[in-house]
């Protein structure tokens, strides 16, 4: 008994264990590997999309089995006084006597009673190719849902891309936000003390005191930026908002890229996901206008029953069964089948255009996503040599401040200006990061063995 208890108690503990020992994986510090896997199992927006390449898996099984044979039970009760109910009753029941022919009896017979139980098959040999064409339509369309569901996974690595480095360069932010705050009160102390020995004048201290709250004003909104984006990647990884997932990576360069243009948009026509269910769904869309036209064929098929009829249910039966074969044609309709291979014959053009409008969306999102990428990269450059002159400026001029050969307002100026070329470069850094990711993702590309996520280089 203890041991049964024992484990009930372990049964129902797993689930709340399970639940404890994400939430503790989620308070350790996450690569960005580690954070795309644990999205891919747990965003809930991505387990509809899994959801809808099971049902079109479903549906593949649903267009089959009109291969099949359907066989159908019923089981009725029926009562009445209807002569001929009555008459033909007794007949199926195998309990009609002589005595039935009696006028009285035919006229104006007592209630019946008939338990009728029945089975009832039918089977289709041939259809024109109707099931075929549409089997082959619903085989397409289950692997275009898998294509969309890849799809959707490299949607969803994007957004924890852009989650995970919106942390890091919200947090850097944080970072050098204090770190200027910090340097401000240093020099509001300097000057301050600068005044007291009458090396500079009062509006130098104010303005030193303005600028630390100014200060002070940007480390609180970088704070709360950095709050921000880390419940927005909880949010991508499908946890609570007060999870806190903290990035376990730094904000690097990515390494350079290798492939021209022309190789990226070959790799997207040849592996993106989209891509490719929209092409399936072209497909499909031409296999549904077959079956359309086949409904104006001929179809043939097989039919039986099985009929048991009794006075009272499980008493004496009378049973008996019929077996046939039909072909029907359907000669008039009122036009609906004739409008029902127009809507197809529609579907199957527009299925078409899409797809030539898709490839050249596609061709033209890789190009940009290069471009961008491309720029990316200068910008970063750019930033990056910005953000050293600028430090270097910011060491030059307090050397000159501190000799008495500058203003005030210079130095803090460049003191902004310094966390501001700061800030660029972090900035600049993120868009290279998404950028790069960007490519990958409009050639099919970012999937959880991507080099993307298994860091960059540093600098």
């Amino acid at each position: 008994m203890s041991r049964i208890s024992l484990g009930l108690r372990l049964l129902l503990l797993a689930p709340l264990l399970l639940v404890l020992s994400s939430y503790a994986n989620a308070q350790e510090p996450l690569t960005l590997g580690a954070a795309v896997q644990l999205a891919l199992r747990q965003n809930p927006s991505f387990q509809t999309s899994e959801d809808e390449a099971d049902a079109a898996r479903a549906r593949v099984g649903e267009a089959q089995a009109a291969w099949f044979p359907r066989i159908d039970f019923s089981q009725g009760f029926t009562r009445g006084n209807n002569p001929v109910y009555v008459f033909g009753t007794l007949l199926t029941q195998r309990r009609f006597t002589a005595d039935n022919f009696a006028l009285d009896r035919l006229n104006t017979p007592h209630p019946l009673d008939n338990f009728q139980t029945r089975f009832d098959g039918q089977m289709s040999l041939f259809d024109s190719g109707q099931t075929w064409y549409r089997v082959q339509g619903a085989k397409r369309l289950r692997t275009a849902a898998e294509y969309r569901t890849e799809q959707a996974q490299q949607d969803l690595i994007l957004e924890v891309v852009r989650a995970y480095y919106g942390v890091l360069v919200s947090q850097e932010n944080a970072k050098a936000a204090g770190e200027g705050l910090r340097v401000a009160e240093s020099n509001e102390k300097r000057i301050e003390n600068m005044q007291t020995s009458g090396m500079v004048v009062d509006s130098d201290v104010l303005s030193a005191k303005v600028f630390v709250a100014q200060m002070k004003d940007r480390e609180i909104r970088a704070e709360n930026q950095a709050e921000v984006a880390r419940m927005i990647l909880a949010r991508e990884l499908g946890l609570a908002p007060d999870a806190k997932p903290q990035p376990a990576e730094t904000l690097t360069e990515p390494a350079a890229m290798t492939q021209t243009p022309q190789e990226w948009e070959q790799f997207a026509m040849d592996h993106r996901p989209a891509l490719r269910a929209a092409q399936l769904q072209q497909e499909a869309a031409t296999s549904e206008k077959k079956a359309a036209k086949a409904a104006f064929g001929p179809k043939v098929g097989l039919y039986a029953d099985f009929e048991r009829d009794a006075f009272t249910l499980g008493g004496p039966s009378g049973t008996n069964w019929t077996a046939g074969a039909r072909v029907d044609l359907n000669l008039f309709a009122g036009g609906a089948d004739k409008s029902r291979l127009a809507e197809a014959q529609a579907n199957a053009s527009r299925a078409k255009h899409d797809l030539e409008w898709f490839r050249s969306g596609v061709q033209l999102e890789v190009r940009q996503a290069y471009l961008d990428a491309t720029s990316a990269a200068q910008r970063a450059a750019a930033a990056r040599d910005s953000a050293e002159q600028a430090r270097e400026s910011l060491r030059i001029i307090q050397n000159r401040y501190d000799a008495g050969l500058t203003t005030i307002t210079e130095l803090l100026r460049a003191q902004a200006a310094q966390l501001d070329a700061r800030s660029a470069y972090l900035s600049a850094l993120y868009d290279w990061h998404l950028a790069r990711a960007q490519l990958e993702r409009s050639a099919g590309n970012l999937t959880p063995d991507s080099e993307l996520l298994r860091g960059g280089r540093s600098q």
